[in-house]
């Protein structure tokens, strides 16, 4: 599986009830786009609070 890098990344609402929008992630020469929906976003949310979580514990750890 191959790793690419994110040059850039946006979210647009498409619709609000039910919450849906459209992710889009820059990659070097390719645009990638999903729908997202509600329950997606809350995971997606807190996954990422957990890793920037992990990030700056480890920094302090590092301390």
């Amino acid at each position: 599986m191959a790793v690419h890098k994110i040059a850039a990344f946006s979210i647009t609402t498409n619709c609000a009830e039910p919450l849906r929008g459209i992710v889009e992630i820059d990659t070097a020469g390719k645009t990638l786009r999903f729908e997202l929906n509600e329950d997606v976003a809350h995971s997606l949310c807190s996954d990422l609070d957990h890793f920037l979580t992990e990030a700056q514990q480890r920094a302090f750890d590092d301390i």
